[in-house]
């Protein structure tokens, strides 16, 4: 109903600051036979709690609720609709309430606590929020004695209205939230460790340190690789270079008799292991603006695994999310 007035005065062909008027128009005929829906109805809310109000007078309170919610705020007007929800979920779990205390008076001793229980219900429809709407309600009504009740009732309406929510602009979850995006993200991460990325460990050329750049020169000409792991001759890594490293020389013929690679290499290199997480390697890449890291062994750094491009991280994390999002779903 909410929704639907407010598509109806979107497609309405007159000025906007008409239907706001029009709206309350609408809503003005509804008070007029109707006086208690205009009101901020926590009063009654409260009079059905201790069972004051008829079940007609119950019905009309939500029903007339709805129509001038909608009227009012579908049209342009300014409200909220939590108020009014506490309201129609009171008033409809009220007039419940009393029905079944009229034929099972045995049964249904206290028709009131059906209001309480159905605030929490018709709220956690509305906005998919059952934890949150079981708390509040609690603390408003500063009972917990219906705790057990409003959880078997917020679970069934939950799950019989997930495709639904008032709030059209509301998220499913933290993964889909923009706001949350980058601490979900660090969440994710901290918990994948290299390892499970083996796969995706790329094997490189590896080159001598004593290899001269003349010779480096003819392999970088047949080679898309960027980044070069330089090795000792025992095959230990002592240093790394990437192809922006070799510029100054790659130009100069005279410099590229004279160098060899552990000229142009960088010893104080930053590395990976398979037991840190994809987090703390993305620190690593993004403090010092690189694409690559080499992966040694942890209790051997001499020992060269292999290279872990960041491309292939962001890749395996949006991957990772999606089967999440999938399994939600």
């Amino acid at each position: 109903m909410f929704y639907g007035t407010t598509n109806l005065f979107r497609k309405m062909n007159v000025p906007n600051h008409i239907k706001p008027a029009i709206g309350g128009l609408m809503t003005g005929i509804i008070g007029f036979f109707m006086p208690y829906t205009l009101a901020f109805e926590y009063g009654m809310a409260q009079e059905a709690i201790f069972n004051q109000l008829t079940i007609p007078v119950l019905l009309g309170l939500a029903l007339g609720k709805i129509f001038t919610t909608s009227f009012s705020i579908g049209s342009g007007g300014s409200g909220g609709v939590f108020g009014p929800s506490v309201v129609i979920r009171g008033a409809i779990g009220g007039a419940v309430g009393q029905f079944f205390h009229m034929f099972l008076p045995t049964v249904v001793t206290q028709p009131g606590a059906f209001v309480i229980v159905g605030m929490a219900g018709f709220f956690t429809a509305v906005s998919n929020t059952p934890i949150s709407t079981i708390i509040f309600v609690s603390e408003m009504t500063n009972s917990y004695h219906l705790l057990l009740p409003s959880l078997l009732v917020c679970s069934v309406c939950y799950l019989l209205s997930t495709k639904w929510s008032i709030y059209e602009n509301q998220v499913k979850s933290r993964v889909d939230s923009p706001l949350h995006a980058g601490e979900f993200m660090i969440d994710i991460l901290q918990t994948i460790k290299v390892e499970k990325l083996k796969h995706l460990i790329k094997n490189v050329r590896c080159l001598n340190q004593d290899m001269p750049f003349s010779q480096f020169k003819q392999i970088f000409q047949t080679t898309k690789q960027r980044y070069f792991p330089v090795m000792k001759d025992q095959g230990e890594l002592c240093g790394i270079f990437s192809s922006t490293d070799v510029r100054e020389v790659l130009f100069s013929n005279e410099l590229e008799q004279l160098v060899v690679m552990k000229d142009i290499m960088v010893s104080t290199m930053i590395t990976t292991t398979l037991s840190e997480d994809l987090n703390t390697v993305l620190l690593k890449l993004t403090k010092k603006n690189i694409d690559a890291l080499p992966v040694v062994d942890e209790d051997d750094p001499g020992k060269f695994i292999g290279m872990l491009y960041r491309r292939d991280i962001i890749a395996y994390y949006n991957l990772h999310v999606a089967k999440i999002r999938e399994s939600e779903g």
